[in-house]
């Protein structure tokens, strides 16, 4: 059954409160409830369901179209180069959650020229408990407030209503928001814009309950001046300030086991771990021979010829330090991710059709390569009971 309106995306709770039905009609606000965002469009659809990312999309030939390139994975999608980098500037790489790729290549589309502001996401600190803020950084200062993991809810995409036209951005996004912009700029041709797109591997996120809980319950803080989910080293650390400075911190990703919040619905039967649809891709290099070395070092995937010729300027500037990884090392490096979203998922989804319940609309080729029948149908069940206890969830 598929998710043929807005409407029934937000009830089979699939709705990612990217900011799209923002961007196209401002009436729509996009609201917190229990924990996650959504948009609070109640009306008759008006062709919005054609740009919704979280209805599904056809991410092989939507990738196919878009990056003419020369190679595909089932795993990584399209693209025609793979790199690991670092960047070699000791302030950005001090903060990032791995090699500081995507602050380096916002900040040389910055000094170059090449953008006017960069579309990104930071922390705000205006209620009890951090919440994300999405803005366009147009320096280097700027940009640095937004580094690091956000796992967590962002309505990456409300900020498109507020570009303008006779300005160039680039869009740092999840996959799915990026996911949403190209539907976005395909179906309704937008004067708008993005001339370069990020994507971060992407696992899910959690709801804002996490963030409530670790500031809450675990660290014990009343306010807070500051919140991270990751930074200050490989793998880096949450680490928490409250408004006196006292500072809890606890190392990633074993936080995770102190959390009572399960992944977002949408996210798991999501088929995009690496950012598909991006013009860049990046993330952590989870490999033996790069952690032994305890660095931060990113992995980079350039999916297209104009992502390829500005990670070429950027050697030349020698903004990098690049080293060589496989198809295979990228693959193993998210394990985790690639085995839930591309091996398992054939299973949870054919699951889900039998019950009769409805799905993202995904292309034909999911591959049934992973998992099994019966531990999927006890993940499902043990997520329904979670969903119900969950909103009982009180700080």
């Amino acid at each position: 059954m598929e998710l043929k309106s807005i409407n029934k995306v937000i009830s089979n709770g699939y709705c990612l409160g990217c900011g799209l039905c923002h961007a196209i009609e401002k009436n729509t606000e996009i609201v917190e409830k229990n924990g996650n965002l959504v948009s609070n469009y109640s009306k008759k659809d008006r062709g919005h369901i054609a740009v919704c990312p979280g209805a599904g999309y056809d991410i092989v030939d939507f990738g196919k179209r878009i990056h003419f390139a020369k190679n595909y994975s089932y795993e990584l999608g399209w693209y025609n180069e793979l790199n690991l980098v670092q960047s070699l500037d000791a302030t950005l790489l001090k903060k990032a959650s791995s090699g500081g790729a995507m602050t380096t290549i916002s900040l040389f589309m910055l000094e170059k020229g090449y953008a006017d502001g960069v579309i990104c996401t930071k922390y705000t600190y205006d209620s009890p408990t951090p919440r994300p803020t999405t803005y366009i950084a147009r320096n280097k200062e700027e940009l640095i407030e937004a580094q690091g993991s956000k796992y967590c809810p962002t309505s990456t995409l409300s900020i498109l209503s507020q570009l303008k036209t006779e300005e160039k951005y680039v869009l740092i996004g999840t996959p799915c928001q990026i996911a949403g912009w190209r539907k976005y700029q395909e179906v309704l041709n937008p004067s708008i814009n993005i001339v370069l797109t990020l994507a971060n591997f992407c696992g899910g996120y959690r709801d804002f309950r996490e963030i409530d809980h670790f500031v809450h319950n675990v660290a014990k803080f009343d306010g807070v001046r500051y919140f991270q989910h990751r930074g200050d080293g490989v793998p880096g650390l949450m680490k928490i300030v409250n408004n006196s400075g006292r500072e809890w911190k606890y190392p990633y990703p074993k936080y995770a086991q102190l959390s009572p919040i399960q992944k977002n619905n949408r996210c798991v039967y999501c088929i995009d771990a690496t950012g598909e649809l991006a013009d860049i891709s990046c993330g952590d290099a989870w490999i033996k021979r790069i952690t032994d070395t305890g660095e931060a070092w990113s992995t980079i995937i350039l999916r297209n010829k104009r992502a390829q010729k500005l990670f070429s300027e950027m050697l030349e500037a020698k903004l990098f330090n690049i080293g060589k990884i496989t198809e295979n090392e990228v693959v193993e490096s998210q394990r985790l991710n690639i085995t839930s979203k591309k091996y398992r998922q054939y299973k949870r989804i054919k699951i889900k059709k039998i019950l009769l319940q409805r799905v993202p609309d995904w292309y034909d080729g999911i591959k049934n390569v992973g998992g099994f029948y019966v531990d999927e149908c006890k993940i499902l069940l043990s997520k329904f009971v979670h969903s119900k206890l969950s909103i009982l969830y009180k700080r």
